[in-house]
Protein backbone atom coordinates (compact mmCIF):
# COMPACT_ATOMS: atom_id res chain seq x y z
CA UNK A 1 0.00 0.00 0.00
CA UNK A 2 1.17 3.44 -1.15
CA UNK A 3 1.72 6.22 2.06
CA UNK A 4 -0.94 8.13 0.55
CA UNK A 5 -2.97 5.78 0.28
CA UNK A 6 -2.52 4.75 4.17
CA UNK A 7 -2.74 8.20 5.27
CA UNK A 8 -6.21 8.85 3.58
CA UNK A 9 -6.96 5.40 5.11
CA UNK A 10 -6.04 6.75 8.85
CA UNK A 11 -7.94 9.84 8.08
CA UNK A 12 -11.20 8.04 6.72
CA UNK A 13 -10.83 5.83 10.18
CA UNK A 14 -9.95 8.80 12.21
CA UNK A 15 -12.96 10.67 11.01
CA UNK A 16 -15.36 7.84 12.00
CA UNK A 17 -13.88 7.36 15.27
CA UNK A 18 -14.78 11.11 15.99
CA UNK A 19 -18.06 10.21 15.00
CA UNK A 20 -18.46 7.17 17.13
CA UNK A 21 -17.00 9.56 19.84
CA UNK A 22 -19.75 12.14 20.17
CA UNK A 23 -22.50 9.26 21.07
CA UNK A 24 -22.46 8.00 24.88
CA UNK A 25 -24.40 4.95 23.88
CA UNK A 26 -21.88 3.53 21.43
CA UNK A 27 -19.08 4.60 24.26
CA UNK A 28 -21.06 2.86 26.81
CA UNK A 29 -21.01 -0.50 24.36
CA UNK A 30 -17.85 0.24 23.77
CA UNK A 31 -16.71 0.29 27.34
CA UNK A 32 -18.92 -3.26 28.06
CA UNK A 33 -17.39 -5.01 25.48
CA UNK A 34 -14.06 -4.22 26.18
CA UNK A 35 -14.52 -5.03 30.14
CA UNK A 36 -17.20 -7.74 30.34
CA UNK A 37 -17.35 -9.81 26.83
CA UNK A 38 -15.72 -13.35 27.81
CA UNK A 39 -14.75 -13.18 24.14
CA UNK A 40 -12.55 -9.58 23.60
CA UNK A 41 -9.27 -10.84 25.38
CA UNK A 42 -9.35 -13.48 22.81
CA UNK A 43 -10.07 -10.82 20.09
CA UNK A 44 -8.02 -8.15 20.98
CA UNK A 45 -5.10 -10.05 22.13
CA UNK A 46 -5.13 -12.69 19.69
CA UNK A 47 -4.89 -10.49 16.70
CA UNK A 48 -2.32 -8.01 18.58
CA UNK A 49 -0.54 -10.77 19.65
CA UNK A 50 -0.48 -13.07 16.20
CA UNK A 51 0.82 -9.94 14.76
CA UNK A 52 3.81 -9.41 17.04
CA UNK A 53 4.36 -13.02 16.52
CA UNK A 54 4.91 -12.55 12.99
CA UNK A 55 7.42 -9.48 13.33
CA UNK A 56 9.46 -11.66 15.91
CA UNK A 57 9.53 -14.47 13.69
CA UNK A 58 10.41 -12.01 10.80
CA UNK A 59 13.68 -10.25 12.97
CA UNK A 60 16.70 -9.29 11.21
CA UNK A 61 20.01 -10.59 11.99
CA UNK A 62 20.66 -7.23 13.78
CA UNK A 63 17.76 -6.80 15.11
CA UNK A 64 18.44 -10.16 17.77
CA UNK A 65 17.04 -12.61 14.57
CA UNK A 66 19.73 -14.87 15.89
CA UNK A 67 17.81 -15.44 19.25
CA UNK A 68 14.22 -15.05 17.03
CA UNK A 69 13.07 -18.74 17.86
CA UNK A 70 13.97 -18.38 21.91
CA UNK A 71 12.34 -14.68 21.64
CA UNK A 72 9.41 -16.49 19.76
CA UNK A 73 8.74 -19.01 21.98
CA UNK A 74 9.19 -16.74 25.05
CA UNK A 75 6.45 -14.62 23.99
CA UNK A 76 4.15 -17.14 22.73
CA UNK A 77 4.21 -18.81 26.49
CA UNK A 78 3.84 -15.25 28.09
CA UNK A 79 0.59 -14.52 25.49
CA UNK A 80 -0.72 -17.79 26.42
CA UNK A 81 -0.91 -17.80 30.12
CA UNK A 82 -2.16 -13.94 30.20
CA UNK A 83 -5.25 -15.33 29.15
CA UNK A 84 -5.12 -17.72 31.75
CA UNK A 85 -3.55 -15.94 34.52
CA UNK A 86 -4.26 -11.87 34.05
CA UNK A 87 -7.97 -11.93 32.81
CA UNK A 88 -8.21 -8.57 34.75
CA UNK A 89 -8.49 -6.10 32.05
CA UNK A 90 -6.65 -8.08 29.20
CA UNK A 91 -8.60 -6.82 26.40
CA UNK A 92 -7.37 -3.28 27.07
CA UNK A 93 -4.31 -4.66 27.07
CA UNK A 94 -4.47 -6.58 23.72
CA UNK A 95 -6.35 -3.78 22.64
CA UNK A 96 -2.81 -1.31 23.63
CA UNK A 97 -0.47 -4.65 21.50
CA UNK A 98 -2.79 -3.83 18.30
CA UNK A 99 -2.30 -0.60 18.23
CA UNK A 100 1.67 -0.17 18.71
CA UNK A 101 1.65 -3.29 16.31
CA UNK A 102 -0.78 -0.97 14.04
CA UNK A 103 1.86 2.01 14.30
CA UNK A 104 4.57 -0.32 13.29
CA UNK A 105 2.96 -0.68 10.28
CA UNK A 106 1.96 3.26 9.63
CA UNK A 107 5.38 4.22 10.59
CA UNK A 108 7.08 1.81 8.04
CA UNK A 109 5.27 2.48 5.56
CA UNK A 110 5.97 6.67 5.53
CA UNK A 111 9.53 6.10 6.43
CA UNK A 112 11.65 8.12 3.55
CA UNK A 113 9.23 8.66 1.50
CA UNK A 114 8.75 12.68 0.48
CA UNK A 115 5.33 13.38 1.20
CA UNK A 116 3.95 16.90 2.19
CA UNK A 117 2.92 17.49 5.44
CA UNK A 118 4.08 13.83 6.76
CA UNK A 119 5.00 15.17 9.88
CA UNK A 120 1.28 15.53 11.05
CA UNK A 121 0.55 11.70 10.38
CA UNK A 122 4.01 10.60 12.01
CA UNK A 123 3.02 13.10 15.33
CA UNK A 124 -0.37 11.52 15.50
CA UNK A 125 1.06 8.00 15.14
CA UNK A 126 3.36 8.96 18.12
CA UNK A 127 0.38 9.96 19.65
CA UNK A 128 -1.25 6.52 19.59
CA UNK A 129 2.16 4.91 21.18
CA UNK A 130 1.98 7.02 23.91
CA UNK A 131 -1.96 6.29 24.38
CA UNK A 132 -0.96 2.54 23.75
CA UNK A 133 1.82 2.56 26.30
CA UNK A 134 -0.09 3.94 28.78
CA UNK A 135 -3.27 1.77 28.25
CA UNK A 136 -0.89 -1.56 28.31
CA UNK A 137 1.00 -0.54 31.52
CA UNK A 138 -2.31 1.09 33.32
CA UNK A 139 -5.82 -0.37 31.79
CA UNK A 140 -7.68 0.79 34.23
CA UNK A 141 -6.79 4.17 32.51
CA UNK A 142 -9.05 3.79 29.62
CA UNK A 143 -11.64 2.19 31.61
CA UNK A 144 -12.00 5.71 33.80
CA UNK A 145 -11.45 7.88 30.82
CA UNK A 146 -14.15 6.19 28.84
CA UNK A 147 -17.06 6.30 31.84
CA UNK A 148 -15.70 10.18 31.96
CA UNK A 149 -16.73 9.97 28.05
CA UNK A 150 -19.56 8.43 28.92
CA UNK A 151 -21.01 11.05 31.78
CA UNK A 152 -19.47 14.50 30.68
CA UNK A 153 -20.67 15.47 27.10
CA UNK A 154 -18.12 18.63 27.31
CA UNK A 155 -14.99 15.95 27.35
CA UNK A 156 -17.22 13.68 24.45
CA UNK A 157 -17.27 17.28 21.82
CA UNK A 158 -13.65 18.08 22.57
CA UNK A 159 -12.71 14.85 21.68
CA UNK A 160 -14.79 14.55 18.71
CA UNK A 161 -13.87 17.47 17.79
CA UNK A 162 -10.10 16.96 17.75
CA UNK A 163 -10.80 13.53 16.25
CA UNK A 164 -12.43 15.14 13.80
CA UNK A 165 -10.73 18.28 12.50
CA UNK A 166 -7.32 15.70 12.89
CA UNK A 167 -9.02 13.06 10.94
CA UNK A 168 -10.39 15.51 7.99
CA UNK A 169 -6.48 16.56 7.80
CA UNK A 170 -4.69 13.36 7.88
CA UNK A 171 -7.53 12.52 4.98
CA UNK A 172 -6.45 15.97 2.95
CA UNK A 173 -2.94 15.77 3.27
CA UNK A 174 -2.51 13.25 0.23
CA UNK A 175 -4.18 15.45 -1.81
CA UNK A 176 -2.56 18.52 -0.92
CA UNK A 177 -0.82 19.48 -4.43
CA UNK A 178 0.46 22.85 -3.13
CA UNK A 179 4.03 23.95 -1.93
CA UNK A 180 4.74 24.48 1.89
CA UNK A 181 4.70 28.78 2.23
CA UNK A 182 7.50 29.60 4.45
CA UNK A 183 7.36 32.66 6.31
CA UNK A 184 10.34 34.46 6.74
Amino acid sequence: MSSNVMIFVVGIIVTLLSLFSFSSNCLQKLSNWLLFAKYAPFVTLGIGGTAFLVNVFHLNMADLGEYRFTLLILFTTIILLSFFKIRELLSIRGLAVLLLVCSKVMLDNVYCEPILWKNYFVSFVYLIIIFSMLIGSMPYLLRDFLDLLIKSKTSRVILGTFLMTYGILLTYIPFWKGKLILIR
